[in-house]
C-alpha cells in the first residue's frame, strides 16, 4: 500500500488522468440515455432530409436556404425579447427595491394619523 502511495505522490499526473477519467465516467452513465436519444433524432433528422432530397433535388437548396434564413430571423427575435426581458427585469428589481421604503413611510403616517 504505501508503495502505491509513493510512486502516485511521485507522479502526480497520474492522479489526474485517474480522476479525469472517473468524471467521464460518470457523466457517461448520467447521459447515456442522453446521448442515444440525440443520435436517433440525428439519424431520423438525417433519413427525412434524404427523403426530401431524393423527392426533388433541384428545390432542396432552395428549402435549405429558406429553412436557415428562419431560423437565422428567429434566433434574432429570441435575442431581442431575451434583451427587452432583461431590461424589463432589472426595471422591476428596481422597483422592487424601493417597495419596502415606501411601505415604512405609509405606516410612518398612518401611525401618526389621529385615531378614533
Amino acid at each position: 500500500m504505501s508503495s502505491i502511495t509513493e510512486y502516485l505522490s511521485a507522479h502526480p499526473a497520474i492522479i489526474t488522468l485517474v480522476v479525469i477519467f472517473v468524471i467521464i465516467l460518470i457523466l457517461y452513465f448520467i447521459f447515456k440515455q442522453f446521448i442515444k436519444l440525440v443520435l436517433i433524432m440525428l439519424m431520423i433528422v438525417l433519413a427525412v432530409a434524404g427523403y426530401f432530397y431524393f423527392q426533388n433535388p433541384d428545390k432542396m437548396a432552395e428549402r435549405i436556404k429558406l429553412t436557415v434564413d428562419t431560423i437565422k430571423s428567429g434566433t434574432n427575435e429570441i435575442v431581442e425579447k431575451s434583451k427587452s426581458f432583461f431590461t424589463d427585469l432589472k426595471e422591476l428589481v428596481d422597483k422592487t427595491k424601493e417597495v419596502p421604503g415606501e411601505v415604512n413611510k405609509l405606516l410612518k403616517t398612518a401611525d401618526d394619523m389621529p385615531k378614533k
